[in-house]
């Protein structure tokens, strides 16, 4: 059965949309090759790499360059046009930038040896970022780490105080706990 123009427009608008929402939502949308100068990834390196960033709250897709950069024009961002060359899949990270990073690059690294995906830029925080900026954001420790970091600052000075404010008790007890011995001894 043949696809009339009127349903391959329909689909053409659904794709869009779904576009847009991923860039939406994305904090950032790394652009890549999947196909490299010879052979492309399998589909089983394929559903790998979707499985390691679906573990970062992150999505990997394959799109038209047509279709990225329509939607990169409605979303007022052109600087990202000649990134879009040759076959593109983007990396499309809903959470933590570093983690959505730093999964495209270290699979790209195990990949021998085409490391594909190849990155090729990204987009975050609607800026077009080039692969030494991705590479740096990669190296950034997650979200996560971040935040038990953080956390950690926070407490230390408390740790300090109750550590001082017990330290007179704790001595007390102990010289106490000597004296009981001591007497049982003797």
């Amino acid at each position: 059965m043949q696809k009339t123009a009127a349903q391959n427009r329909e689909r053409r608008q659904e794709s869009l949309q779904t576009l847009r929402e991923c860039f939406d939502k994305a904090s950032i949308a790394i652009f890549t090759d999947y196909r490299g100068e010879a052979a492309g990834l399998t589909v089983k390196e394929m559903t790998d790499l979707r499985g390691k960033l679906r573990d970062q709250k992150a999505e990997f897709r394959v799109a038209k360059n047509t279709m990225i950069r329509r939607t990169l024009h409605d979303l007022g961002i052109q600087e990202a046009d000649s990134y879009l060359q040759g076959p593109t899949a983007v990396a499309f990270g809903y959470e933590d930038p570093a983690a959505t990073a730093k999964a495209v690059l270290d699979f790209s690294k195990e990949q021998k040896p085409n490391r594909l995906p190849q990155a090729k830029a990204a987009i975050m925080e609607g800026r077009v970022i080039d692969t030494q900026a991705l590479e740096a954001i990669a190296s950034l420790p997650s979200l996560e780490v971040l935040r038990m970091q953080l956390l950690g600052l926070m407490l230390a000075p408390h740790r300090q105080l109750l550590g001082m404010l017990n330290a007179p008790g704790r001595s007390m007890a102990t010289v106490l706990d000597a004296w009981n011995t001591k007497r049982q001894e003797g």
